[in-house]
C-alpha cells in the first residue's frame, strides 16, 4: 500500500508544471532524507514508477533479441529521459546498478529501464560494473567471489550464491550493454569484444 501511495506521489510530481530540475531537486531531496537500507530511498521508488509506466506500455523492438516496451505517454517519457541522463545523474546511477542486478528471475525487463538511458556517465559505470563482475567470475573463494554482486544489490538479508552470482550479474549486464550498442553509438566506451564474457 505504502509502494502504490510513493509511485502516486513521483506520478503527481511528474505531472507538475515546474521545471525539471526543480522537481529532480525533490526526488534528489528524498533520496538522502532516507538513508535507511531497509527502506527504499525516493530514487528506488522514482524507477519503481518508471517500471511500472513502461511496463504497461507498448511494445518496442529494436532487435528480435531485445525486446523492450516505451512508455504510453510520451511526454511523461521524455520527462523521465530528461530527469535519469540530465537531472538525476550522477545520483541515479547506483539505484539503476542496483535494479539490475537484483532483477535476476525477470532480466529481459531490464531493458524497459535501460531504453530511457543516453548519457555517457550511466553507460559507463554499467560497462565498469560488468568488467568487476567478470573479473569476480574467477575469484576462488566464494564468498569473494558474490561480495561485489552483493554490495550492489544491497540486500540486507544474507542471500544464496546463486542470486549473487557474478556470472548472471555480468550476463544481465552484457545484455544491457549489447541492446544500448544497438540503440546509440557507444563505440568510445566498450566495442563488442569488450563485452565477451569469454575473454
Amino acid at each position: 500500500m505504502e509502494q502504490e501511495k510513493k509511485i502516486k506521489d513521483i506520478e503527481t510530481l511528474l505531472k507538475e508544471r515546474r521545471p525539471l530540475e526543480e522537481i529532480a531537486m525533490d526526488i534528489l531531496d528524498g533520496a538522502f532524507g532516507e538513508l535507511d537500507m531497509e527502506r527504499k530511498d525516493s530514487l528506488d521508488h522514482f524507477l519503481d514508477f518508471v517500471y511500472s509506466k513502461v511496463q504497461r506500455g507498448n511494445p518496442f523492438i529494436v532487435h528480435l533479441a531485445y525486446p523492450t516496451k516505451r512508455m504510453i505517454d510520451t511526454e511523461l517519457e521524455k520527462k523521465v529521459i530528461e530527469l535519469i541522463n540530465i537531472h538525476l545523474n550522477p545520483d541515479i546511477i547506483l539505484p539503476l546498478l542496483k535494479f539490475f542486478t537484483r532483477n535476476v528471475h525477470n532480466s529481459d525487463t531490464n531493458l524497459y529501464i535501460a531504453y530511457l538511458i543516453e548519457a555517457d556517465e550511466i553507460i559507463k559505470a554499467i560497462y565498469d560494473t560488468f568488467i568487476m563482475f567478470k573479473k569476480d567470475i574467477f575469484e576462488k573463494d566464494k564468498d569473494k567471489r558474490t561480495q561485489n554482486v552483493r554490495r550492489m544489490q544491497q540486500f540486507l538479508a544474507r542471500i544464496d550464491s546463486h542470486s549473487a552470482s557474478p556470472l548472471d550479474a555480468a550476463a544481465r549486464l552484457k545484455y544491457i550493454l549489447e541492446f544500448l550498442a544497438l540503440k546509440q553509438n557507444v563505440s568510445h566506451i566498450y566495442t563488442a569484444d569488450d563485452i565477451k564474457l569469454n575473454a
